[in-house]
């Protein structure tokens, strides 16, 4: 995932949501380590250089155009 193999975690919800859990806990069980918290920058880096969420979102569609077409063709 995010850390490419280093401990690091995300977590991925709305801004409401995370407004009011981050007043109650904590979001991840890391201390924040430097070097992990580069490795994950290092990562992130790359999705957006290589446009990755693009590419995701295209083979997500297709794949659920692939699932719809399945779904009429089988009940």
């Amino acid at each position: 995932g995010i850390g490419n193999g280093l401990p690091l975690g995300a977590v991925v919800t709305t801004p409401e949501i995370a407004h009011v859990m981050s007043q109650k806990i904590q979001f991840n069980t890391f201390g924040g380590n430097p070097v992990c918290s580069a490795g994950g920058l290092a990562v992130l880096k790359v999705l957006d250089k290589e446009n990755r969420q693009k590419h995701c979102a295209d083979v997500g569609s297709q794949l659920l155009d692939r699932l719809r077409y399945l779904q009429k063709k089988h009940e």
